[in-house]
């Protein structure tokens, strides 16, 4: 085989990889929170609290070593605003956050503000765990990508975790329920499907 068509192929099959990753990235478009003070902590020790999200579960779990701390319901991304899965870290805290999302007005802290009090950004692009003026949404999906959580469940994590904290978001559809029964979830995103177009 020639090297010209070697390359071609390669090129080709990067062209490929690339458009059938494209509809995932679409999904992770959010609004950037850009928050005065931002600032970018470094990784802590790896034995130090960490955050698990599991989408289909709709709980975060605080986590020391194998040690479950804690656990509190939180809303999800919708379908086609999905959570990213992956590993990530707190990035930065703010307190009563003013939300800045690209292109529209700022909205100052208070009952119209969607992120509630506690703010934690996770990624650069802007996904982040918050606080929510829609505590209805809890437990459900409904968010544009970002981990919801109530007035309380935010205030009592954002106490408990440093900027820095590993946070990793898991697609598990087993797991347990409240009793410690297996269950299995509702696929939220129709990941399981043989037929998923993404």
């Amino acid at each position: 085989m020639s090297i010209q068509r070697h390359t071609t192929q390669l090129a080709a099959l990067a062209a490929t990889f690339a458009l059938i990753a494209l509809p995932r990235l679409a999904f992770a478009i959010e609004d950037h929170f850009d928050l005065p003070g931002d600032t970018w902590g470094a990784p802590v020790a790896d034995d130090s609290l960490r955050i698990v999200i599991n989408v289909p579960a709709r709980r975060l779990s605080l986590v020391q070593g194998g040690t479950l701390v804690k656990s509190y319901p939180v809303a999800v991304g919708r379908a086609w605003t999905q959570t990213p899965r992956g590993n990530f870290r707190i990035l930065q805290k703010a307190k009563d956050p003013t939300w800045a999302p690209k292109g529209r007005p700022a909205v100052p802290p208070g009952p119209n503000n969607p992120l509630g009090h506690r703010w934690m950004r996770i990624s650069p692009d802007g996904y982040g765990i918050h606080a929510t003026n829609e505590p209805n949404s809890i437990g459900k999906a409904r968010s544009h990508g970002c981990i919801r959580m109530s007035r309380e469940n935010a205030e009592d994590l954002f106490d408990r975790v440093a900027v820095g904290t590993p946070v990793e978001i898991v697609y598990d559809l087993d797991g347990y329920d409240e009793d410690g029964n297996p269950i299995r979830f509702a696929d939220v995103y129709n990941l399981d499907s043989p037929t998923k177009s993404f």
